[in-house]
Order: C-alpha cells, then sequence, then structure tokens
C-alpha cells in the first residue's frame, strides 16, 4: 500500500513489508547451532549439499547487519516523513515477537515460523495493523545484536599459534567446518568477509582476522587471497565446490568478487592499508598478462597458477567500482545528500599530489579532486578545505557534504569542479 503526504513523499508501505518479511522469516530458520540455515547455498552457490543440517554463520552475520541497517533507515524514514508508524500486513506481527530473552531457543524459534507459514500458507487475511516505526526499530536492533553477540562467543576460532578467524558454516553432519581440524588448518574468506562487513567481528577481531588471512589465505603469485585453505578432503557433506582440484574455481582459487567484497569490508571498518592490498594485488594480477594471459579486466577467478579464467564478472567488476567510488575515493550518498571522505593511501595521488574521479550524482557530472601536495599518508590527513565550482562545501568529522537540495540546484549538462584540500 501506498500512501503520499501533502508534500509528495512517498510512505514505505508494501516495500518496507516486503524487506521485513524477508529478513525475519530468516531469523527464524535456524539449525541446531541457532545459525541460519544453509539450505542449498548462500553467496557460494557451490555449498550446495548440507540442506538438512548445513548452517551459514556467514549469511547470519549478513542478515544481522541488514537488521541494523534495516533500522536506522527507517528510524531516519520516520524522521524526515514526520510519520510515527507503518502499516504492514497483520501477520508480521507473529514475527515481531520481542521475546528477545527466548532467541537462544533454538526450538521456540521454528515455532514462531511454523505459525507464521500456517497462518499464510494459501493466503493472508488482508487485514493491516499499525505498528510504531520505534518499536520496529528496537525489535530490529535486538536482533541485530543478539545474532552478533551470538557469533563472536561461539564461533571464534584459533590455531595454536593465536590467530583467530570466524567459522562460517556447519556441514550435513552437524560439524564446524572451519578452525584446526587434526594438522590441517580450514579458513574460508566468505565466512571473513561477512563478519567484517556485518560489525560482527569487532576491531581486534578484524585485525586477528587479517594475519590469519595473510598467513593461511594470501598468495601473491595466485593475484592475492585464495576462496579457502585446501581441506584435503573432498567434503561433499557440504558442497560441490570439493569437486574442483583445489585451486580451482569455488576451491581455493583466488575469487575476484570475494576478494573485492573482503577488500570494501576492511575500507568500511576502516582498514584502509589492508584494503588497498587486496585490491591492488588483484589488479596487479590482472595487468601481467605473461601470467594471467586475459585482457585488462576482472575475471571470475584466477587459477592456481595465476591465469585469469572466465573474463569477464561482472558481480567482481561492479564491486570493484563501488568501492573505488564509495570508499577509496569516499564519493557516496547519502540521504540524498553528497558526501566526499577519501580513503586514499599516498601512492595514489600523482606526482603533483592530486588523486581525481568524475563520475554522476543526480544527473549531474563532477570532477572530484583531492589534492594531498605532501602526500601524507591515510590516517594522517583531513579535509581542511572543499570547494564546489568556487563555493566552500561543509565540512564535518572529516568529510564534506553538499545538501541534496544545492546538487539539484546545479546545471545538468555540465562538469562541476569539487576540490578537496588535504593536510595534517
Amino acid at each position: 500500500m501506498q500512501q503520499r503526504t501533502p508534500d509528495g513523499t512517498v510512505y514505505l508501505g508494501s516495500i518496507a513489508e516486503h524487506i521485513l518479511l524477508q529478513q525475519l522469516c530468516a531469523f527464524y530458520e535456524v539449525g541446531e547451532h541457532n545459525q541460519i540455515r544453509l539450505r542449498n547455498a548462500d553467496w557460494n552457490d557451490a555449498l550446495d549439499m548440507a540442506p538438512d543440517r548445513g548452517e551459514s554463520v556467514a549469511f547470519t552475520s549478513a542478515y544481522a547487519y541488514n537488521f541494523r541497517e534495516l533500522a536506522d533507515y527507517l528510524e531516519q524514514y520516520g524522521s524526515v516523513v514526520k510519520q510515527d508508524e507503518l502499516e504492514l500486513t497483520e501477520e508480521i506481527a507473529i514475527l515481531l515477537a520481542g521475546d528477545s530473552y527466548k532467541y537462544d531457543r533454538i526450538e521456540w524459534k521454528q515455532t514462531i515460523l511454523d505459525q507464521y507459514v500456517k497462518t499464510c500458507t494459501h493466503d493472508s487475511s488482508g487485514r493491516k495493523v499499525r505498528i510504531p516505526i520505534t518499536e520496529l526499530v528496537q525489535n530490529l536492533r535486538e536482533k541485530a545484536s543478539w545474532m552478533m553477540e551470538h557469533i563472536r562467543s561461539s564461533e571464534w576460532v584459533t590455531d595454536s599459534d593465536g590467530n583467530g578467524w570466524f567459522n562460517g558454516y556447519y556441514d550435513n553432519n552437524g560439524h564446524q567446518v572451519e578452525g584446526v581440524h587434526g594438522n590441517n588448518v580450514r579458513m574460508m574468506l566468505t565466512s571473513q568477509v561477512f563478519a567484517i562487513m556485518s560489525g560482527t567481528a569487532d576491531a581486534d577481531m578484524t585485525a586477528k582476522i587479517c594475519g590469519s588471512a595473510d598467513r593461511y589465505l594470501y598468495k601473491k603469485e595466485a593475484g592475492g587471497y585464495r576462496l579457502n585453505t585446501c581441506f584435503d578432503e573432498d567434503k561433499f557433506d557440504l558442497g560441490r565446490m570439493f569437486g574442483f582440484a583445489y585451486g580451482e574455481k569455488e576451491n581455493g582459487a583466488v575469487f575476484s568478487h570475494m576478494t573485492v567484497m573482503y577488500a570494501n569490508a576492511l575500507y568500511g571498518q576502516g582498514f584502509v592499508k589492508e584494503g588497498y592490498k587486496a585490491l591492488h594485488t588483484l589488479l596487479s594480477a590482472a595487468m601481467d598478462f605473461q601470467t594471467s594471459r586475459i585482457y585488462p579486466g576482472i575475471p571470475e577467478y584466477f587459477d592456481a597458477d595465476g591465469r585469469g579464467m572466465y573474463h569477464y564478472l561482472t558481480g567482481a567488476a561492479s564491486w570493484y567500482m563501488l568501492t573505488m567510488i564509495t570508499q577509496v575515493y569516499g564519493v557516496r550518498g547519502r540521504l540524498g545528500n553528497m558526501v566526499f571522505a577519501p580513503k586514499l593511501m599516498a601512492e595514489q595521488f600523482g606526482a603533483d599530489g592530486t588523486a581525481a574521479i568524475r563520475l554522476n550524482f543526480l544527473k549531474r557530472t563532477f570532477l572530484v579532486r583531492y589534492h594531498n601536495p605532501e602526500k601524507h599518508p591515510y590516517g594522517t590527513y583531513r579535509i581542511v578545505k572543499a570547494m564546489c565550482d568556487g563555493r566552500e562545501i561543509e565540512i564535518r568529522e572529516n568529510a564534506a557534504y553538499m545538501d541534496r537540495a544545492r546538487v539539484e540546484a546545479l546545471v545538468e549538462d555540465v562538469v562541476h569542479m569539487v576540490d578537496v584540500t588535504l593536510d595534517v
């Protein structure tokens, strides 16, 4: 149901309802370790052989992130449009059970989901209820917080040297997949990416994950970070990926998509040097024609010998561009406003200390130039001045902002110059 305020603002209505149902149903569909069931795959579609007892800790982290982000956006939405409630389908109330002290009870969760499914298996009542946005926000944040803390307390694994990382899966026999198994160290990059990106991994955990990834997954000559260590097992109680030779495709290749997501997650949590290493190694591998044997671009993966395979992968390419624009160059939107918050390394500035990017935002074209003549390293510089077409831009919390109204007041079909000066 879509409604409008007198000023034309669209209420969320069925859009919010659709998103909420997607997230809430997943929260209750858990396995015996209280993690979201893997079913027949998550991001990695080659983890497709654990439909009964498989669980995805990686996606549990991802859903926790979704809950937290959705709560923030609902809160901001209510504030912007001055709306206190959302009108949602009556059945959704079943999934908004607020008994957070019961979240560790697996049977209770499964009962809630079963009740919801039975209520609307063939049709729904069609009735609506009005739920205060503040209640929705609190409910979602409680779920996100519980999920993250549950993962932190139950899925952190270490080796004998104190290196640590997250277990991301349970196989079809209900066994924890990652960690040290005899003399075999098992680590999967996907598990770490979603933990870092979601914020489930705190700063100390993220630092340890980076160290573990460098030790167990990084192989420069292969193109960077492998998708997993060698399990030394045809693990068909987890997925067909183990049918590939190690170093091929999903079984231990440098999989471009997940490497770029790893970099994006690291940038998002302030681990800029580590994120840069992941992106730069991938770039170097692709550009080394004598080894990669591909035209410049992003292949699906680099094999054990560093050769680029299945060129060109759109998912990895779009994530690479997303990361470069919104994280490295730091140009992104925030509630319609334009933000400039660069995370450029010293070596990414040219000889004159300038790094530039041209892009579109709200149908306007911008050439954004960051000036760092002394080439101060990231972490030491700050924005000291910001201008758009000669007019000052507001600076706060080491970021420059142009509100939406100012951007929309700019003429279309003209390149607008944004100059941001960086200094200590």
